[in-house]
């Protein structure tokens, strides 16, 4: 079996793992990182990646170390309309190209609250639909700053505590109009630089 080891401390991985007794997440504290899939994250962070195997796209220079990753990359960036395999909801006309969207979408709009499988802060009464709304929440309430692996700007010196916080920071203050994918409105001429910007376009003006 192969045997990870930190390239800092030269420590093995599986002894600066920690286990917390309730919920089984797993604290990494190498990385200050919390998460119930170990594998996953040190396959992510901790794994020397000049030995590990990309998975290219033959398309466009993109890469992933994961080939699911990959699929979904091609399948949102590469793949006509009409040739995805829509996963449509039975409760109302919402469709999306990918499933854990759609078990997502039932969730949050057709599913009882008792019927939730809720996630529990345990430090305070929030609790969430989602694990990941769970995780911005322990990052943006209840984790000190110099615990946060923060994200940031090249460009100025804007930081975010998520990564797609700070990929739209760059879209929005620093990449030029050619440069940027718009969303177009199909209501209007309106035209938007993300793609949450045009939501709220739409719900006010056309909803």
């Amino acid at each position: 079996m192969l045997k990870h080891f930190c390239d800092t401390t030269h420590e093995s991985l599986k002894e600066k793992l920690q286990v917390t007794s309730s919920e089984q997440w797993f604290k990494c504290e190498y990385c200050r990182y919390r998460t119930r899939r170990k594998g996953y994250h040190i396959l992510c962070k901790h794994t020397n990646t000049e030995n590990r195997k990309w998975f290219q796209c033959d398309s466009c220079t993109y890469r992933s170390w994961f080939e699911s990753t990959l699929k979904e990359h091609i399948m949102s960036k590469h793949t006509n309309p009409e040739d995805i395999k829509w996963f449509e909801c039975e409760h109302c006309s919402h469709r999306t190209k990918r499933k854990h969207e759609l078990k997502r979408h039932i969730i949050s709009t057709h599913t009882n609250p008792e019927d939730i499988k809720w996630f529990n802060c345990e430090h305070c009464s929030y609790k969430a639909k989602f694990k990941n709304e769970l995780t911005k929440h322990l990052i943006f309430k209840h984790s000190k700053p110099n615990d946060i692996k923060w994200f940031n700007c090249e460009h100025c010196s804007y930081r975010a505590k998520f990564k797609n916080r700070l990929k739209k920071h760059v879209i929005s203050k620093h990449s030029k109009p050619g440069d940027i994918k718009w969303f177009n409105c199909g209501h209007c001429s309106y035209k938007a630089k993300l793609k949450d910007e045009l939501k709220t376009h739409i719900m006010s003006k056309h909803a």
